[in-house]
């Protein structure tokens, strides 16, 4: 994803990061109020710690929507500065291919173009940019007890190889879905611009079947790639509910040993929660990931466009 940092999306890029930060720091605060009303509000029975730490919690969502809709704004300022800047030329070397070749419009570099856009307006890239400040949640776990800190850097570890488990299964069932589509859709153009002839010597039915045929495959290739991407993504949902559920048990025997008080064992639950929910996000839209990467990659082998995208 070494593209997102190119020049001309770079500032986005980085408001977006800095906006990420701002937010997950944020997001601490519903784990810390937590604990702070288990361990002192309740042991001091003050309503007026009460209604501190409630309106510091508040201010500190407050902020955090702030900052989710700073990040969701830069990212679709940025997928609309990409897409002015490769999307002319995109255009062009259509419009050139449809005059040399009548009848042929090549529109997979607008699409490609549309891809990236869409996923830069996405949740997938969201996920990208909370991943990274995973550490910090686990340092925080850790610092209530290492018992916990050292159950959550398990649970990262589970969800991380479930991830490149994602990467593998799905890399080859979203290549031969691409191709096949674009098969298809070239066999559609093709019938499209002889349809004439094919009418006239009664071809139809004989057009029809060679077209169900490629149609029928690219079906089963999107069937593969859809159950194999629901497998991943169940799994790595199973996987985060039962590590939440082992962090609450591992939590309530550390409160019955007095080693830990209550607001600790659920504040460390919903952190551990909190720090896998992206990369479960990330393992759900792997199959959007892959295809923004792969039409990156189809652009910039493009000889029309190459200029433009180096030059963002």
């Amino acid at each position: 994803m070494a593209w997102l940092f190119a020049r001309h999306l770079r500032p986005f890029v980085l408001l977006a990061g800095a906006a990420s930060l701002a937010l997950n720091l944020a997001l601490l605060a519903p784990a810390l109020y937590m604990v702070q009303v288990f361990d002192r509000v309740f042991a001091s029975r003050s309503v007026e710690t009460l209604v501190m730490l409630s309106v510091a919690a508040l201010l500190a969502l407050a902020l955090g929507y702030c900052m989710d809709t700073v990040r969701a704004g830069s990212l679709a300022w940025a997928g609309a500065a990409l897409e002015r800047r490769l999307s002319p030329a995109a255009l062009a070397g259509a419009l050139r291919q449809a005059a040399a070749t009548p009848g042929r419009v090549d529109t997979d570099a607008l699409r490609d173009i549309g891809k990236l856009r869409a996923f830069l307006g996405g949740g997938g890239i969201q996920a990208l940019f909370d991943a990274p400040w995973l550490p910090i949640y686990l340092l925080v776990i850790a610092f209530m007890h290492p018992l916990l800190g050292a159950t959550a850097a398990l649970g990262a570890g589970v969800i991380a190889a479930i991830a490149v488990l994602a990467e593998r299964l799905t890399r080859e069932a979203t290549a031969q879905v691409l191709q096949k589509s674009r098969g298809a859709s070239r066999h559609v153009e093709a019938l499209a611009r002889n349809a004439e002839v094919i009418v006239g010597m009664g071809m139809t039915q004989a057009a029809l079947g060679a077209w169900q045929v490629r149609h029928d495959e690219l079906l089963t290739a999107r069937m593969r790639l859809g159950t194999a991407s629901a497998r991943v993504a169940a799994a790595a949902r199973i996987a985060r509910q039962g590590l939440q559920l082992a962090m609450l048990g591992i939590g309530a025997s550390l409160v019955i040993g007095a080693d830990a008080s209550p607001g600790i064992m659920v504040a460390a639950t919903i952190l551990l929660g909190r720090a896998l929910q992206p990369l479960e996000n990330l393992i759900g839209g792997w199959k959007t990931l892959l295809d923004a990467r792969g039409a990156w990659q189809r652009l910039t082998e493009r000889a029309s466009i190459a200029s433009g995208a180096g030059a963002l």
